[in-house]
C-alpha cells in the first residue's frame, strides 16, 4: 500500500510540475513590460551614450598627455595634497608678520596669476586663492576672495610687486587690513608659487612665502583649463 501511495504522489507531482512549466512557458512567450521594444531601445541608447562618454574621457586624457609632451612637461603620478600645501603657506605667512593682524581683520585674497603674464590667471590660480581664503577664515579672519572683472591684479614697479590701482581702491573701500596676492611659474615638473601679504594703503609687502607643487595630471589640467591655446607655457 505504501508503494502504491508513493507512486500516486509521484504522478501528482509530475502533473503539477508539467502544469507549472506550461504556465511559465506562457508567461515567457508574453512580452514583459520590463523588456518591451521601447525599454530595449532606451537601454541600448544608454549604453551608446556611456560608450561615447568614456571615449570622450579617454580622448581628453590623451590630449592632456600630448599637451604635456609638446610643452616639455613631465607629469608625476605622486599624490600631493594641494589644499594642505596652501594651508601651510597661510600658516607661515601669519607666523612671521612684522605686525600682528587682529583676529577678525578683513583680508582680501586675489586670484594667483601667471608670473609670465600678470594679467592672466587660470583654474589653478583661482583654486589656490580659494583655499588660501578658506585657511584665513579657519584662523579667525574675515577673508574675501576677489574675482575681479578685469584681470589686472598686481603689477611690477621699481623691481617690486605693487597692488594695482583697482585692487588698492577695493581694499581701502572695504577697510581691509591687508591683501594677499600671489604668482605661479610653470616649470618642467612642478609649479613654483609665491604668496605675499601686502599693506593696502602703501603696497608694502608685510610677508612673503615661496613654495612649490608637483606637476600632477590634475594640476596640469587646471593650468590648461579655459585657455584658448597652449602657448602660455
Amino acid at each position: 500500500m505504501i508503494k502504491s501511495l508513493t507512486l500516486t504522489l509521484m504522478a501528482l507531482a509530475c502533473t503539477v510540475l508539467i502544469g507549472c512549466n506550461e504556465n511559465c512557458k506562457s508567461l515567457y512567450e508574453t512580452e514583459s513590460p520590463y523588456d518591451s521594444a521601447e525599454v530595449r531601445k532606451a537601454r541600448d541608447e544608454a549604453k551608446i551614450k556611456s560608450i561615447n562618454k568614456q571615449s570622450e574621457i579617454e580622448a581628453a586624457q590623451l590630449q592632456v598627455l600630448l599637451s604635456a609632451a609638446e610643452n616639455n612637461i613631465q607629469l608625476t603620478d605622486k599624490h600631493t595634497d594641494i589644499m594642505k600645501v596652501n594651508y601651510t603657506a597661510v600658516d607661515s605667512l601669519l607666523k612671521k608678520l612684522p605686525v600682528e593682524l587682529p583676529k577678525g581683520s578683513l583680508i582680501l585674497v586675489a586670484s594667483f596669476v601667471n608670473l609670465d603674464d600678470l594679467s592672466e590667471s587660470s583654474t589653478f590660480g583661482r583654486v589656490v586663492s580659494e583655499q588660501i581664503a578658506s585657511r584665513f577664515k579657519q584662523r579667525g579672519y574675515t577673508a574675501i576672495e576677489l574675482k575681479l572683472r578685469t584681470t589686472v591684479f598686481i603689477k611690477k614697479g621699481s623691481g617690486e610687486f605693487l597692488l594695482s590701482r583697482e585692487l588698492s581702491d577695493i581694499g581701502i573701500k572695504h577697510r581691509a587690513q591687508a591683501v594677499v596676492v600671489g604668482t605661479y611659474a610653470v616649470a618642467r615638473d612642478r609649479v613654483y608659487l609665491t604668496a605675499r601679504v601686502v599693506n593696502v594703503r602703501d603696497s608694502r609687502i608685510l610677508n612673503s612665502y615661496d613654495y612649490q607643487i608637483p606637476m600632477s595630471r590634475d594640476v596640469f589640467k587646471m593650468l590648461l583649463k579655459g585657455k584658448d591655446n597652449l602657448d602660455w607655457l
